[in-house]
């Protein structure tokens, strides 16, 4: 059997050493894990019981597309009430996971062969994911003048069909502001990842969800957000 070149990307490195920890503490050594970001805690005792009993009154069997419409309103309530944001639940699409997430954006925003940009040191599953995906792509040095985020003077001259932002980074932490990120028309953020992609909300790890680009405009008030953006001829998120 042929098998597909897709699957020849590098070596999630953290995969590794979370092995080699795992081979540690089972030969008995104590290991004080600081190889992935992840809760260091159990889920909260209301969480608890409330899965508890739905484990013993639903079917928890397949759910529609999108996600349970009832926690996709319930996480637009959540961006209003923490975030004072105005966000439709019909631009709440559930994942499992940010990679999930990434899938969804990727190929929501970009054909084979698209060369989409990414502001180096960043979460190498970026890369990773875009080459499986037939896609190209290119790194973009950052500096510490710019928060190590890319600002517009770097992403000229590469031809790029779209542009990550991540903020905060990942792994640096740094968050881009509205005066350093790109706002060329062939590197602009559309609407919520945007005319027709998504912002994964949340860490590289665990569930999350995403904001599908339902819609034009983005939701009152948007905060910077990890992003995949696409060539647009207008801005409509900060």
């Amino acid at each position: 059997m042929k098998n597909s070149t897709r699957g020849l990307v590098d070596p999630f490195i953290v995969m590794d050493v979370m092995e080699a920890a795992r081979k540690a503490e089972a030969e008995g050594r104590h290991i004080i894990h600081m190889e992935v970001g992840q809760p260091g805690t159990g889920a909260p005792k209301a969480a608890l019981d409330d899965l508890a009993r739905q484990m013993q009154t639903d079917a928890l069997g397949y759910t529609v597309g999108l996600g349970l419409p009832a926690l996709r309103s319930r996480i637009a309530r959540h961006y209003g009430d923490w975030y004072g944001l105005d966000l439709d639940p019909g631009r709440v699409v559930i994942t499992s996971g940010a990679s999930g997430a990434f899938l969804l954006a990727f190929t929501a925003l970009f054909d084979s062969g698209a060369r989409v940009g990414l502001g180096e040191p960043c979460y190498p599953s970026y890369r990773q994911i875009l080459k499986a995906l037939d896609l190209v792509p290119v790194g973009i040095r950052t500096t510490m003048a710019a928060r190590l985020q890319p600002v517009a003077g770097d992403v000229t001259g590469h031809d790029l069909d779209g542009l990550n932002v991540a903020s905060p980074s990942n792994p640096t932490g740094a968050r881009s502001s509205t005066a350093s990120t790109p706002t060329s028309s062939s590197t602009t953020s559309s609407s919520t990842g945007r005319s027709s992609g998504c912002w994964p909300s949340g860490s590289s790890s665990g569930p999350t969800t995403t904001r599908s680009g339902l819609s034009s405009t983005p939701p009152t008030g948007s905060p910077n957000g990890r992003a995949a953006t696409r060539r647009s001829s207008t801005r409509s998120c900060t």
